[in-house]
């Protein structure tokens, strides 16, 4: 691939080069030093910022944004280097997902870094010369503490949130690990809690490209008036195949030549996907330092919360004030998405507030820096759920009146909705399990004020609930509810799902393990007309509760009204209430109390909602 039109300008290599970038500088840790994890101490400490949208007066709508291995300050505004746009243009900015017109936006050049913060490029005050590999080893955790001492500089105690993907999300991490009490939300992205051994692995190859080159003269090149720029790029070529992904990259170049008819015999870039690697490394070298390449990939190699197992890893979150959004990419295979549920997994046992969605792309690693319209509604909602809860939006659905909570069936909606919230005290705390979009946590939130979670296997559903300001995770109930502790919530609710479930009577025990109380929707396999379907015609019937087709139905358990008291019975379970919803037919879609029931309403009865705890 040719180079872009965009002008190319050098990286700053001097104290003075890199004072005169734009946006804020600030000393911090000038009469006491900041402890590193190393052991060493070091200050004073120079970080670069930019800032967008404006701080309210209470301080408590500012968000830090973190950067990735490679990134910069300059988030929503030109790079003063390279003259392209923000690297996260597309989410931040007026009426954008991140929105600067509610929100004051911070991002800091990391520690170790090149573009304005301490680094290898700095006058090491003891020689005179610039630090190069005589720069402290600095480390995630260090990073964080100094984004800390900047939020104290701008007198900000809270943030409302920290964003950050890749190394980005690990400093996420490490906020919400080392500064619950200072994060009010956190949205760590395409990340993990400690680097793969295949990620040091890549990124050992990088240094090693680095460190081969003869122009890095033992980390002194800037003495010599030299740049490993080979080196350099090599790294970058090899970094950058792991932010993409094989279909991304068939997609975009296949086996297309580059500017010729056939191939050369010779080692020139015959491929456009060598071209554009090419590319990729020799525009790299001119905004970038080598020797912050060497000291943050290897921050990241270092980075592990102090958990190889998830037991240890919610232990570190027990009872965190944090609210998380986690978000994972299915093409992503330098962060998989196994990692991003190691993390959900640990928050669900210690009880965090978390919503995790997996996002469907072909775009690899990569996909969180590029246009992602479902990645950016469900920032959007996330944030907005956040803000209304933390009072900087107003609260703007209305409160459904208590009398429409026990009022007869409104078939323009599902049915059970109404009939469970009735069965809901408020201002309690609910799991609503198969959450779909989260059509029921939104009416138990609106109606009864109740602080609800979800979970929900379909992708897309989930990523509806989390954008429409509802905490849901993606996953497998019948598989992931081990991870929630007992009794973690008042309620766990199980609406039209148990009879696709393969373990109903598994489900119900976890249910009432982690709830006080089971509640329970399902339709009525007893039905006249499911009885009359299979007794007249001899086929399995289709109804308006009942739509599906046999080979197309969800339903793997026929059960009735009487079955399930039956297995409450069985189970030794306490009925607390119950409602039936009889047909059209037979009381126009009236609700019958579970006191009142008899023999008729199994046969009348189109769906029962029941709310049972254990016995």
């Amino acid at each position: 691939m040719g180079a872009n039109n965009q002008q190319m300008m050098s990286a700053p290599t001097s104290p003075e080069a890199i004072a005169a970038l734009p946006g804020h500088q600030v000393e911090l840790a000038t009469e006491t030093p900041m402890p590193l994890d190393s052991g060493e101490q070091f200050g004073p400490v120079r970080i670069a910022y930019t800032t967008a949208g404006a701080l309210n007066q209470d301080k408590t709508n500012a968000i830090l944004i973190c950067h990735a291995l490679t990134g910069d300050q300059y988030v929503a505004e030109p790079h003063p280097v390279t003259g392209k746009p923000g690297w996260w243009e597309a989410l931040v900015g007026p009426g954008k997902p991140i929105d600067t017109d509610r929100f004051f936006i911070i991002c800091s050049n990391v520690l170790g870094g090149c573009m304005g913060s301490s680094g290898p490029l700095d006058i090491n005050p003891a020689t005179g010369k610039p630090y190069g590999t005589e720069f402290p080893v600095i480390t995630i955790g260090d990073m964080v503490r100094a984004q800390a001492l900047l939020m104290d500089h701008l007198g900000i105690e809270t943030l409302f949130s920290v964003i950050g993907g890749s190394m980005g999300g690990m400093q996420v991490l490490e906020w919400a690990a080392r500064y619950p009490e200072r994060v009010f939300s956190a949205i760590p992205i395409a990340t993990a809690a400690h680097h793969t051994a295949q990620n040091i692995a890549f990124d050992e190859v990088g240094r090693q490209a680095v460190m081969a080159d003869p122009d890095w003269c033992g980390g002194k090149y800037l003495e010599a008036s030299k740049k490993p720029r080979s080196g350099l790029a090599v790294a970058r070529m090899a970094a950058h195949i792991t932010y993409l992904s094989e279909p991304a990259l068939q997609r975009k170049f296949g086996r297309t030549l580059q500017d010729r008819a056939d191939i050369t015999f010779g080692f020139d870039a015959d491929f456009q996907v060598e071209s554009y690697l090419r590319y990729q490394g020799s525009t790299f070298v001119e905004r970038f330092d080598a020797n912050s390449y060497l000291y943050i990939t290897r921050a990241m190699d270092y980075f592990d919360l102090g958990t190889h197992q998830e037991s240890r890893l919610a232990e570190l979150f027990q009872d965190t004030p944090v609210r998380f959004c986690v978000a994972s990419f299915t093409s992503d295979w330098l962060f998989p998405t196994s990692e991003s549920l190691r993390l959900v997994h640990a928050l669900n046992a210690a009880s965090a507030d978390v919503s995790f969605v997996e996002i469907e792309t072909d775009k690899g690693h990569d996909a969180f820096l590029l246009d992602e319209p479902q990645f950016e509604a469900m920032i959007r909602g996330f944030l907005d759920g956040a803000a209304q809860d933390r009072g900087l939006l107003p609260n703007l659905k209305p409160k459904a009146e208590a009398t429409q909570l026990e009022m007869d069936v409104d078939r323009t909606v599902r049915v059970d909705l109404n009939l469970i919230a009735g069965l809901v005290t408020p201002e309690s705390t609910v799991l609503d399990i198969g959450c779909g979009d989260g059509a029921l946590l939104a009416h138990l939130r609106d109606g009864r004020s109740v602080k609800g979670r979800g979970i929900e296997i379909d992708q897309g559903l989930v990523r509806g609930a989390v954008s429409r300001g509802l905490t849901a995770i993606q996953g497998d109930a019948e598989r992931d509810l081990e991870h929630y502790p007992d009794d973690s919530f008042d309620y766990a609710i199980l609406g039209q799902t148990l009879q696709a479930m393969h373990e109903p009577r598994r489900m119900l025990e976890q249910m009432l393990r982690i709830g006080r109380h089971a509640v329970i929707s399902f339709q009525n396999f007893g039905h006249w007309r499911v009885r009359a379907s299979l007794g007249l015609s001899g086929r399995m019937p289709v109804t308006s509760a009942l739509p599906h087709t046999w080979y197309n139905t969800p339903n793997i358990h026929f059960f009735t009204i009487n079955d399930f008291i039956d297995l409450a019975d069985e189970m030794g379970l306490e009925i607390e209430a119950a409602k039936v919803v009889l047909d059209t037919s037979f009381g126009g879609g009236r609700v019958v109390d579970y006191k009142r029931l008899s023999r008729w309403h199994n046969l009348l009865g189109e769906q029962a909602v029941f709310r049972v705890k254990r016995g």
